[in-house]
């Protein structure tokens, strides 16, 4: 009977096992009796009134193994400790720009979005870098912070291990310089985190349409995370776009400077987050938006999930977790969630780029005052499973 047992459980990890290899899809959604737990409290915690979760979660483990937690406002700080289970908030700032007038610097105000160790005391970090030129009314007679926002991506680089981080040099953005009267935002918007493939570090982006960039999810890669020089983005066949700066290089020839979107019927947001599944190998996009499950169907808004294995063709989205979202300026509603992002305490990976079967949704909880989010913003996590689904 012993025998027989051992071989109906064999057989049955073996089929789990080839279930899982052979995967068309993971369905995402949270753990049966799953509730949010607070990670970050901003009431009890903050440093600040911003001292805000205002961008995913990210994290790396140093070089002594500790686990560094960044999720934060143009004003960074982490939250530390031995596990992602157990953090501390510290006050200390480990970046902020300089808010400098002049477009062509590519330092006004920051969010350092994207850290990257490779050995976890060099850390090199993607910063969504946003041009206010609202504030510059001889640039922007508007004075319209959505009709004069321009944005790029910068690169930081911190030698302690993310205890502090430098000034940013540019990495990608649109082939154009900044106008004041287009009426509304450009440029590439908040880089997901870091992951690698195959000796390549891959990122994505979100580019607004102008001119010969059309509006969509980037992809891009480099091979050398410490020169800002080196990131290439899908040109629709291959990694070809050099990203031109064209406060150096003059704006000729945009379009070979214009990175070619993802299909937006597979990725139709944001990507805020991207996990590999160990399982599988499927890649996992998280994004938070609103539309429908299928045609005809009322829209939903919470957060949705792509999978792909190979970061260039992806699945349909699935609805992982519906929620009212920051992006919905909904009225009536206590609390809004945003910034989604799948962390896993036990990756194997320093930063955290694989998951198993179970895993965390990190989001940032925004306390509504009416129709409004108040600065009361906690960061919270729900337990998830991921569920291969096969072909069949």
């Amino acid at each position: 009977m012993l025998h027989i047992l051992r071989a109906a459980l064999l057989a049955s990890s073996m089929l789990l096992a080839s279930n899982a290899a052979h995967a068309a899809d993971l369905r995402v959604s949270p753990a049966p009796g799953a509730a949010p737990e607070t990670v970050y409290d901003h009431r009890s915690q903050a440093c600040e009134a911003w001292d805000v979760p205002d961008a995913p979660a990210r994290a790396w483990k140093g070089a002594d193994g500790t686990v560094h937690l960044l999720a934060a406002h143009t004003n960074a700080r982490t939250l530390s400790g031995p596990s992602l289970d157990r953090l501390r908030h510290d006050c200390r700032v480990v970046f902020k720009s300089g808010k400098r007038d002049d477009p062509a610097r590519y330092d006004d105000v920051g969010w350092l979005t994207s850290p990257y160790t490779l050995d976890g005391t060099t850390v090199y970090g993607l910063v969504h870098n946003e041009y206010h030129g609202h504030k510059r009314r001889n640039l922007c007679p508007a004075g319209d912070y959505m009709a004069c926002w321009w944005n790029a991506l910068t690169l930081t680089v911190s030698k302690d291990g993310g205890q502090s981080f430098g000034p940013g040099r540019y990495v990608a953005g649109i082939p154009y310089k900044f106008r004041g009267d287009l009426g509304r935002r450009a440029g590439l918007f908040a880089p997901s985190n870091i992951v690698e493939r195959q000796g390549w570090y891959y990122a994505m982006a979100f580019a607004e349409g102008i001119g010969e960039q059309k509006r969509g999810v980037c992809l891009m890669r480099t091979r050398d995370l410490g020169d800002p020089k080196s990131w290439r983005a899908w040109d629709g066949r291959d990694f070809t776009v050099r990203f031109a700066d064209p406060y150096a290089e003059g704006e000729a020839d945009a379009a070979a400077h214009a990175c070619a979107p993802l299909p937006p019927g597979r990725l139709p947001f944001t990507v805020t987050s991207l996990v590999r599944h160990s399982g599988t190998g499927l890649w996992v996009a998280v994004m938070a938006g609103r539309r429908a499950e299928r045609p005809g169907a009322q829209p939903v808004s919470g957060v949705w999930t792509s999978t792909s294995p190979d970061l260039v063709t992806w699945s349909p989205p699935r609805l992982a977790l519906a929620a009212p979202l920051l992006t919905d300026k909904a009225c009536g509603v206590a609390e809004s969630y945003y910034y989604p992002a799948i962390l896993d305490p036990n990756a194997k990976t320093r930063n955290f780029e694989d998951v198993g079967n179970n895993a965390y949704l990190y989001m940032t909880r925004l306390a509504q005052n009416g129709c409004k989010p108040t600065q009361d913003r906690d960061l919270v996590r729900i337990m998830i499973r991921l569920e291969p689904i096969t072909g069949g």
